[in-house]
């Protein structure tokens, strides 16, 4: 158990992750059941920013901590085996002192569903899995393994597949960052023309915009 003020449980959520956004700082404890039992999840949030995660097993008496931690909380989010969430006030700068493992690495709220680049950047760094990324008239599939794209294929506005198709969805940011959205699920069915070789390109060329973005207007 993590030190830190109660303030309140919520129930009525549609992605328990989101509720980090409302944390000046503190953090989100939540609690599932896996196959291995029962499980303690912590967010350390500090001005709406996820900074910190870990995971307890309370049977096992075990416990993980930082990216490691935090993929398995988001595997339970995408689940939706999270049935309520506390929301505590903390040192979070003290936890993350005493327990420097604690510390993600990436940057941003990661979300199941967005429209936020930092979002989707942030997403990219934990999940392993399936997105779907579309503005509209075009749509995109990609499986994601921890910030490597491992297949990607068009299913809407053209055949792309493989690297061509993250080369298309780069050609189509402009569009993507107005009228974009992305949502993880359970798209897993990708044929060996779809694989991609150049893993880190979309990473990469993401990084470029949101700098880019950045150093021209503030972002």
């Amino acid at each position: 158990m993590l030190p830190g003020k109660y303030l309140d449980v919520i129930t009525d959520f549609s992605d328990p992750l989101e509720l980090a956004g409302k944390v000046r700082e503190g953090y989100l404890k939540l609690a599932w059941k896996s196959e291995s039992g029962l499980k303690i999840g912590y967010v350390l949030v500090k001005e709406g920013k996820i900074v910190g995660s870990l995971v307890e097993e309370i049977t096992g008496n075990s416990s993980i901590s930082g990216d490691e931690a935090f993929r398995e909380i988001f595997d339970a989010v995408k689940r939706s085996l999270i049935r309520a969430v506390e929301i505590y006030e903390a040192d979070v700068e003290g936890i993350l002192r005493t327990h420097p493992k604690m510390q993600v690495t990436f940057v941003g709220l990661p979300s199941k569903s967005g429209r936020d680049l930092e979002s989707f950047l942030a997403l990219l760094g934990v999940y392993r899995g399936g997105v779907e990324i579309q503005d509209g008239s075009k749509a995109w599939r990609i499986y994601v393994e921890t910030g490597l794209v491992k297949a990607a294929r068009a299913i809407k506005g053209s055949d792309y597949r493989g690297d061509d198709a993250i080369r298309e969805i780069l050609r189509e940011t402009g569009h993507l960052l107005k009228d974009g959205r992305y949502t993880v699920g359970d798209y897993h069915r990708f044929s060996p023309e779809d694989t991609v070789q150049k893993s880190d390109l979309l990473r990469e060329g993401l990084e470029l915009v949101k700098e880019k973005k950045r150093t021209e207007k503030g972002f």
